[in-house]
């Protein structure tokens, strides 16, 4: 059987019609399912907020010394549990505070002032439950510190001789007779011909020799206290190998900590006849 052309376009055009709005109805359906599904969805809880305005995470402080604790959380369902908890420098793990908040409130505020521990990273870690048994979290890390710069290496030769018979402590720099006193805190004192290390002040740094002070991890605040149980001098004599001294700086309350290193008495860089070098290893307050 022939179908006319008249015949055949009108049974296209209702295919697309038909199928046109088979697609209208399917979109329609979409939507409406899409809004039940929203309307269906649960309430989402509102996050616990802490904020911690003190101190600033990474800080550096030092050993000994104390920083301040302090931040906020705030929660619309109401609070129900604060705690404090910390782990040390060695990996300790403690908890600081907690307490269990009976009248539920929206806001909270929290300051308190801990001690710095042991050289290395610790962290206090914030945990807040609110009435609905949501938990939200936040640390704060604290690198401890001994308080003084990196450690510096120094030498001074024979006051008498052609090389630089002095040491600046504050710059980590050698100093010549010709430089200014005050930037002379350790000055050599020996004669001709002789060499035992020994130096002097031209600025008013005074110096403590310690058995106590641990060189290696002590901090400012041991550097003072070992500085309070000795008897400061503007003189050292004989420094030994090894031997550790607190040095107040030109009066001031600025502390670095000196350990010798090597006395060469023979030691001829010089080329001269006033032979002799000091080498140390000092750290200066920060």
């Amino acid at each position: 059987m022939i179908i006319s052309p008249n015949k055949s376009k009108f049974k296209t055009m209702k295919i697309f019609k038909n199928l046109t709005l088979f697609l209208a109805v399917v979109s329609m359906a979409s939507i409406f399912a899409g809004c039940n599904k929203d309307e269906d969805d649960p309430i989402i809880t509102p996050a616990t907020v802490i904020t911690v305005t003190s101190p600033v995470d990474g800080a550096s402080a030092i050993s000994g010394t104390t920083i301040n604790l302090a931040f906020t959380a705030n929660s619309d369902n109401g609070l129900k549990r604060v705690v404090v908890k910390f782990k040390s420098a060695t990996g300790t793990e403690t908890t600081k505070f907690d307490t269990a908040l009976t009248s539920q409130p929206t806001g909270f505020t929290f300051s308190r002032s801990y001690t710095v521990g042991n050289i290395g990273n610790e962290t206090y870690t914030i945990v807040v439950t609110d009435k609905k048994d949501n938990i939200e979290s936040k640390s704060i890390n604290i690198k401890s510190i001994t308080g003084f710069a990196e450690e510096g290496f120094g030498k001074f030769y024979h006051i008498l001789g052609t090389n630089p018979g002095a040491f600046d402590l504050s710059k980590g720099e050698q100093r010549v007779i010709s430089d200014a006193d005050n930037d002379k805190d350790m000055v050599n004192t020996d004669g001709a011909g002789i060499f035992t290390g020994a130096w002097e002040s031209k600025n008013n740094t005074m110096f403590v020799k310690t058995n106590t002070f641990d060189y290696s991890s002590g901090t400012i605040n041991d550097a003072k206290y070992a500085y309070s149980l000795g008897t400061p001098n503007t003189k050292v004599l004989a420094p030994i190998n090894g031997s550790v001294y607190i040095a107040k700086l030109r009066g001031t309350e600025n502390y670095a900590i000196v350990k010798v290193i090597a006395d060469e008495p023979t030691n001829d860089e010089c080329g001269c006849s006033n032979k002799g070098k000091l080498t140390f290893n000092f750290k200066k307050m920060l």
